[in-house]
C-alpha cells in the first residue's frame, strides 16, 4: 500500500531538507530562501519555532539538510556554503558546530542521517572527490567511502534496520546500498522504466522497511521494499505524487523524513511547502 495526502504545512521559503523527532511532534523545515532559518512546527503543522544560525556563519549560509539525533533529540543542520554542520537544542537553540575533525578540513556537508547509537554519516561535497563519512556517537570520523569518479553530488542518506547504507547519487540518478562494512551491496538504478530513478535527492526508511526516495524531476516519491539478504536490490512498490500544484502534487520536491505513526513528510522547494502524507 501507498499512504495518502493528508495536508500542508505552508509559511516555509523553499524548503529543501525536514526531519521529524521520534515522538512526532517536532518537524524541522530547511529554507534555502528567505531568511534562511530551519523553521519547526509541530506534528499538526503549526509553526511554534525557528533556528537560526550562530553570527560566525555570516551573510552566505544556506541550511540544507537536517536530521535528529536519536540519543540526546539534538538536530544537526548541514551548511554546505559555510562548510559547517550546526547542533541546535530540540527547540531551536544553537548549541554549537560540530567539528569534523583536521582530516576533513574544507568539507562540504549535504545529506545527514542517524544510526541508533547516535553515529553520524554524512554526504560530503568537497574536494578531492565526493564522499560519505561515517562518524561515531562521540563525534570522531570511523570511515569514509568514496574515490576519484564513485559519486557525483551525493544526497541524502538512510539507514536500514540491519545498518545498511543507502545514498541517494544524485547527478548519476540512482540508489546505491552499502554494507556496514562499505561494500556495495546493489542498489537502484537511472532509467525511464518503472521503479527507476532520474534525479534522486531525499530519502527516506521507515520501522517497516519501506524505502522513500524523492525523484525530483518525476515530481514523486518512489517507495521500495528494503532488500532481503538473497537481494541485491530493493523491491519497487509504488510511487506518489506526480507534477502539478494542487494538493497532493509535486513541482520540485526534495526531502523526506518518516515518523513513527505512518507519516511521510515532503518538502517542495517551489511551492514553498511542506505535506504530509498518512498510512
Amino acid at each position: 500500500t501507498l499512504p495518502a495526502y493528508s495536508f500542508s504545512m505552508y509559511g516555509v521559503t523553499s524548503g529543501m531538507g525536514v526531519a521529524v523527532n521520534a515522538a512526532g511532534d517536532r518537524v524541522y523545515v530547511t529554507q534555502t530562501g528567505g531568511d534562511l532559518t530551519v523553521k519547526i512546527f509541530d506534528g499538526k503543522g503549526n509553526a511554534i519555532g525557528t533556528a537560526k544560525p550562530p553570527d560566525s556563519a555570516g551573510a552566505q549560509h544556506v541550511p540544507l539538510y537536517v536530521a535528529v539525533n536519536p540519543v540526546n533529540q539534538d538536530v544537526y543542520v548541514s551548511d554546505r556554503a559555510t562548510g559547517a554542520i550546526y547542533v541546535y537544542s530540540p527547540d531551536g537553540i544553537y548549541r554549537r558546530t560540530f567539528d569534523p575533525g583536521t582530516d576533513l578540513a574544507g568539507w562540504q556537508p549535504v545529506g545527514i542521517c542517524f544510526a541508533p547509537d547516535g553515529s553520524m554519516y554524512v554526504t560530503d561535497l568537497g574536494s578531492p572527490f565526493h564522499r560519505v563519512h561515517r562518524f561515531g556517537p562521540d563525534g570522531k570520523l570511523v570511515s569514509s567511502i568514496g574515490s576519484q569518479g564513485m559519486f557525483n553530488f551525493p544526497n541524502g542518506v538512510a539507514l536500514d534496520a540491519s545498518g545498511n547504507l543507502y545514498v541517494t547519487d544524485s547527478n548519476n540518478g540512482r540508489l546505491r546500498v552499502f554494507a556496514p562494512d562499505g561494500r556495495e551491496l546493489g542498489g537502484i538504478p537511472r532509467g525511464a522504466r518503472e521503479g527507476e530513478l532520474g534525479l534522486p535527492r531525499g530519502i527516506a526508511i521507515d520501522d517497516s522497511g519501506r524505502i522513500y526516495v524523492v525523484d525530483t524531476t518525476a515530481s514523486a516519491v518512489l517507495v521500495y521494499k528494503v532488500a532481503g539478504p538473497n537481494d541485491r536490490q530493493p523491491t519497487y512498490i509504488g510511487r506518489f505524487g506526480g507534477q502539478g500544484t494542487g494538493d497532493g502534487m509535486f513541482a520540485y520536491p526534495n526531502g523526506v523524513a518518516v515518523d513513527t505513526h505512518g507519516h511521510v513528510l515532503v518538502t517542495d522547494l517551489a511551492i514553498n511547502r511542506l505535506q504530509q502524507w498518512s498510512y
